[in-house]
């Protein structure tokens, strides 16, 4: 993770998935763990959708692949 973070320099990693239902036990460990690694702070939460986020991301891909279709305006 820290290797992705001063690679990328996100100013939120979110944790996902089934991990996210570990809440603070793996979020303060890893906060402490990149605060130490990394150059810049970076701020560490856990997502709320829990293991259904994979789905709800799929859910708005088609969703934003149906408003194009039907909203976008056709160049002639």
């Amino acid at each position: 993770m820290a290797a992705t973070v001063l690679t990328v320099d996100p100013q939120l990693v979110v944790i996902g998935g089934g991990l996210s239902q570990a809440g603070d036990l793996l979020a303060e460990p890893l906060r402490a763990e990149l605060a130490r690694l990394c150059l810049f702070p970076v701020q560490v939460e856990t997502s709320i959708l829990g293991d259904e986020s994979v789905a709800m991301g799929a859910v708005r891909l088609a969703l934003d692949r149906v408003e194009e279709e039907l909203f976008s305006v056709a160049e002639s």
